[in-house]
């Protein structure tokens, strides 16, 4: 299953690069991040590594693996979240293409 967060953050991550290329060749307007895509993005950093470990422990398993999929799953909602913010943004930054 953590095989699927990964997907989810690639695909995610893929999407915004292709968006942020188009933009930029057009000409738009700088776009600033969100805070709430840094605190997705941070929310991951703890997750990756809670899977791993998991994987590697045997007392505590379950524990580290619930806090894994806390964090992975927080970490997706708000990244995803955060992408969606950046839709009226990019609008409004290719507001500038003419």
């Amino acid at each position: 299953m953590p095989v699927v967060v990964g997907v989810l953050v690639l695909s995610r991550e893929v999407v915004i690069s292709i968006a942020v290329i188009v933009l930029a060749a057009a000409g738009a307007r700088r776009i600033d991040v969100q805070w709430v895509g840094k605190a997705g993005t941070l929310a991951l950093m703890f997750a990756f590594p809670l899977f791993l470990w998991a994987d590697n422990i045997s007392t505590g398993h379950d524990l580290v693996l619930f806090a894994a999929w806390c964090f992975a799953i927080g970490g997706l909602l708000l990244s995803y979240y955060a992408a969606l913010a950046y839709v009226p943004l990019a609008r409004r930054g290719a507001a500038g293409w003419t």
